[in-house]
């Protein structure tokens, strides 16, 4: 076969995934299976000296459409394979191709580098350059950690009043609790960076509260304290790994990943739930008791940041090292078995009451229906504002005429 020229299988692959509104390239297909990625095409003999063929495999397909999906020009692979990892270990949908899991090693590989390379490793790292280098490097490093974590995404508003304020556009709403979320983020970095000693036990609880808020943190707290009474504060934070999320990661066998995964899934489902209510997404029985259980157990703020995070690749390991807690692991099981409690009484999510056609499609219509009243609504409203504005400038003019 001539170099570059893909087989009559790689031909067929490549049309498969066409159909499935995935473009590849051969020189993608072949890149992939260098990587390790995408397996190779098994071999038919014809008999009698007419040489073999290859022949496409089932399982190439779905993997193929899975990495063609993420791939991304200039990527590098290993986000292209976080990406995937993400989404695989669903149920598929109907009419869809399952998504099947990527070769465990280089998940692996995938994830620790990009965990190494985050900004928040870069300020671990930074603090532990600063503690061994006196008081003028400890407080550069306070001041970088100010100016990066300052840059980092704002804290989500409650969805209620960011449901107000769409609705109507004078009204204010609050941050929130955003600086201690950022100073607590500095704590964790120094203590991981410089050691606990740097930060304290007390504190050092406080900030992982003011992260995780709804974790009892109370027994913690305690034995944070008898650490710190002991003397052994410094290695009971580093047997715990709970401010290195780099450890985690590198400690993580590959079903322990898998269980992360899902909490994650879950979590981040019921956080797209908790947050677009936000965005005149229709209401009903269940979703609103969804929303009541996740504020009433102090999870609100971890269920939507694991939406961003869950959505991005280079946030997908912060997302499976937060989920690698057993402190979250267990409130995504208690609110798991919520939604199948629903689900058992028939208290669907996307159920609209009173509606003649029910499902996820008529659902996404009343969404969509909503949103284009509203925006009929807030055109009608500018050119009211716009009329009434050129009306009192008329009156100015009538009553103060130009020179």
């Amino acid at each position: 076969m001539v170099r570059g020229v893909p087989s009559g299988a790689d031909r067929e692959l490549i049309g498969r995934l066409a159909a499935l509104g995935v473009v590849v390239s051969g020189a993608q297909l072949e890149r992939w299976r260098t990587a390790g990625l995408l397996p190779g095409h098994a071999r038919r003999w014809l008999g009698r000296g007419r040489g073999s063929v290859s022949v496409l495999a089932e399982e190439a397909v779905a993997v193929a459409a899975a990495l063609g999906r993420h791939a991304r020009p200039g990527r590098d692979l290993r986000w292209t394979v976080i990406a995937w990892y993400a989404e695989a270990g669903r149920p598929a949908l109907p009419g869809e191709l399952a998504v099947p899991e990527p070769p465990w090693p280089a998940v692996r590989e995938a994830l620790v580098w990009a965990m190494a390379r985050s900004h928040a490793q870069r300020l671990v790292v930074q603090a532990r350059i600063a503690g061994g280098g006196g008081e003028e490097a400890q407080d550069a490093f306070y001041a970088e950690a100010g100016r990066v974590v300052g840059r980092g995404p704002a804290g989500l508003p409650h969805p209620d009043g960011m449901r107000r304020v769409v609705e109507d556009p004078g009204a204010e709403w609050e941050r929130g609790q955003e600086f201690g979320r950022r100073r607590a983020a500095v704590r964790l970095a120094a203590a991981a960076g410089m050691g606990a000693g740097e930060v304290g036990g007390e504190a050092l609880v406080e900030a992982l509260a003011a992260l995780m808020p709804g974790v009892d943190w109370a027994p913690v707290a305690e034995s944070a304290r008898q650490a710190e009474g002991d003397g052994t504060l410094e290695g009971w934070v580093q047997a715990g790994a709970l401010v290195d999320p780099l450890a985690r990661l590198q400690a993580a066998g590959e079903e322990e990943m898998a269980a992360a995964r899902g909490v994650a899934q879950l979590l981040a489902g019921i956080g797209a739930l908790y947050v677009m209510h936000e965005l005149l997404m229709p209401d009903n029985p269940a979703l609103t008791r969804l929303r009541t259980r996740v504020d009433e157990s102090g999870f609100a703020l971890v269920v939507a940041q694991l939406v961003p995070l869950m959505i991005n690749p280079s946030g997908v390991p912060h997302a499976f090292a937060m989920c690698l807690s057993p402190e979250i692991a267990a409130p995504a099981a208690w609110l798991e078995a919520l939604l199948a409690e629903q689900a058992d009484t028939g208290q669907g999510l996307l159920r609209l009451p009173g509606a003649e056609e029910d499902g996820a499609e008529a659902f996404m219509q009343a969404w969509i229906d909503r949103l284009r009243l509203r925006e009929l609504t807030d055109h009608a409203r500018a050119q009211r504002t716009g009329a009434e504005e050129a009306a009192a400038g008329l009156a100015v003019d009538r009553c103060w005429p130009a020179p």
